[in-house]
């Protein structure tokens, strides 16, 4: 049984924890939900703050990258119609011309080595690169 303050592991299901009173629980780092199942993703210490924010506490140096995070990353480069992004994670993400808003095959960003973006995950897995999208939405 998992309680808050208390250490958790990697595969830890934490969904008894969680409050169902609450109307809106906000999920932090190190916790992931896959369907019905809320489990951590990381060890360290299960902590809460109100109203509904739950997150593991560990000491880690480096960014994990989810879905649907907002990035400020640094172009390191240009390979072809890709940039290469970096944003903290063990490899740098890709982010395509086609990825920011209104462009086109003429009309490409003006993006250039060093310069800062501001941009959304759109693919986040330990299994494949990050692909990054600059989107208004």
């Amino acid at each position: 049984m998992v309680a808050l303050d208390e250490v958790v592991l990697p595969g830890d299901d934490i969904r008894d924890v969680i409050n169902a009173d609450e109307t809106q629980v906000i999920l932090g780092p190190g916790i992931r939900r896959e369907g019905e199942r809320i489990f951590s993703i990381k060890p360290g210490l299960l902590r809460r703050k109100d109203p509904g924010v739950y997150w593991v506490d560990s000491h880690q140096k480096r960014y994990v990258a989810n879905r649907g995070d907002n990035i400020i990353g640094v172009v390191l480069g240009k390979a072809g119609d890709i940039f290469r992004v970096d944003i903290g994670t063990s490899e740098p993400a890709a982010l395509s011309y086609l990825a920011f808003e209104s462009a086109t095959k003429k009309n490409r960003p003006n993006v250039n080595t060093g310069d800062i973006v501001y941009s959304k995950l759109l693919v986040a897995s330990r299994d494949m690169e990050a692909e990054l999208v600059c989107v208004d939405s």
